[in-house]
């Protein structure tokens, strides 16, 4: 433990006024106790600080926790009460909100109704139009396409009512619910449906659909597919529709609070996905990763399952953790956001080891490079392994790779089934530059003719 006064006289020196930003408001790093920089046991987080420390960076803005599963043994600790941007580790809060909310196994449905049967003789709806959601984080709008198509060539060109859109509907990377809405009837209106009506917006529950005529249903993958596929690759969009659809940032914070035991001025969510200024201590992380395992386990399921194995899985985690001896031991998700609180690296999950058996690590690095940080995360875990007695255990890959922007084709309705289909009769007109290219292409084909004569 040589390294212990140096690392003490390191951070005792380092206490000069700091200041970030906690919930939209200053606070003061000079207001920590001291007892908050306690000498350290381990000599690998001793010697990864005085790294750090070369570099010139400062310690007061990395928050570091790593504890074993059960909590009696703490390996690494370093400012592990100071709320710092967790970034896309944020996710795992949203992934654990809707695994609780909607198990593991759920399905997204995306279903049309019309007020009434379409007039076969006139092609027409004479009512309006539901499209009722439940929130697919992954509806695309190949997805609303193939909808508009469908509805024509079952017969389907005018809508005399209103399209009425029920629930949190999303459509692609770019449409929050008007725009998804309005996007939803420019597909419908290309396809060859012209909709007399308006375009209204109603919350989920507030139609009585069992009067209504059942004409499709669109089914999503499931949802813990779903969940590891936006881990993996740290999809925001995923995370951000699948967070509002649940209530938003607060309903999510106040879960954490109620089912992992968080205190309040331990978590702000600003945006499900991580992306803003979010605030999380590492303990409060460290207590959510435990609530998370538990309630898996329950389930029969492990943190590999909603998570990448690091080296191992695609996706932000591929590149890293490549070195044999711990390849395969390492769960986590990682966090990066290079334009907040002065660049932000961050990394929590699972790591497997022989000593000490699984431990839980929460990583906040801030206000440094991105790139360095990682570097410095993947040696300081590792150390931390062999510090442990090396990997307990080693990991597979995840094999059941499921493409969950394929979802299931729309399913007709009993009573849309039994309808004769119609040929799609859609074409798109001709801009200024095809017809230009079509007068091209026959002068061409004609001088060609003239020299094959010739």
């Amino acid at each position: 433990m040589k390294h212990k006064g140096l690392i003490f006289l390191l951070l005792t020196s380092l206490w000069p006024l700091q200041c970030d930003l906690v919930n939209g408001q200053e606070a003061r790093f000079d207001l920590l106790t001291p007892s908050t920089l306690q000498p350290l046991e381990s000599d690998v987080l001793a010697k990864s600080l005085f790294e750090l420390q070369r570099r010139r960076y400062n310690l007061l803005n990395q928050g570091i926790l790593v504890e074993s599963l059960d909590g009696r043994a703490v390996l690494a600790e370093l400012n592990s009460d100071v709320p710092f941007n967790p970034a896309s580790v944020m996710k795992l809060a949203t992934s654990f909100m809707a695994l609780d909310r909607l198990g593991p196994d759920y399905r997204f449905h995306t279903v049309i109704y019309g007020q009434r049967p379409v007039n076969a003789a006139q092609n027409t709806l004479k009512g309006d139009l539901f499209l009722v959601s439940e929130g697919n984080p992954v509806f695309r709008p190949a997805d609303a396409r193939n909808l508009s198509q469908l509805l024509v060539r079952r017969g389907l060109k005018r809508v005399e009512g209103d399209l009425v859109v029920v629930g949190p509907f999303s459509l692609g990377a770019r449409f929050p619910l008007d725009r998804a809405a309005a996007q939803m009837r420019r597909y419908l209106n290309l396809s060859g449906i012209r909709i007399v009506g308006r375009t209204r917006l109603l919350p989920a529950g507030s139609v009585e659909l069992e009067s209504k005529v059942h004409f499709l249903t669109h089914t999503s993958e499931r949802l813990r597919s779903i969940l590891w596929t936006q881990n993996a690759y740290s999809v925001n969009e995923i995370a951000d529709r699948l967070g509002d659809g649940l209530g938003g940032p607060t309903a999510i914070r106040q879960f954490l609070m109620k089912n992992a035991g968080l205190e309040p001025e331990s978590i702000y969510v600003a945006r499900p996905s991580g992306l803003e200024y979010n605030r999380m201590t590492a303990r409060a992380t460290v207590k959510m990763l435990r609530a998370l395992y538990t309630w898996l386990a329950g389930h029969q399921m492990q943190m590999q399952d909603i998570m990448p194995v690091a080296g191992l899985d695609e996706g932000t985690l591929y590149g890293r953790f490549r070195d044999p001896d711990c390849q395969g031991a390492i769960v986590g998700k990682t966090g990066t956001n290079p334009s907040k609180d002065g660049g932000v690296s961050t990394l929590a999950g699972i790591a497997y080891t022989r000593d000490h058996g699984p431990l839980l690590y929460a990583i906040f690095n801030t206000h440094g490079s991105v790139a360095t940080y990682r570097r410095w995360q993947d040696d300081f875990l590792q150390g931390v392994m062999e510090e442990s007695g090396g990997v307990g255990q080693y990991l597979s890959p995840h094999l059941d790779m499921v493409n969950i922007y394929t979802s299931s084709s729309w399913t007709p309705s009993h009573y849309w089934a039994s309808l004769t289909e119609t040929p799609l009769i859609y074409k798109k007109p001709p801009s200024k530059k095809s017809k230009f290219q079509t007068r091209k292409m026959v002068k061409n084909r004609r001088s060609g003719s003239k020299r094959a004569r010739a």
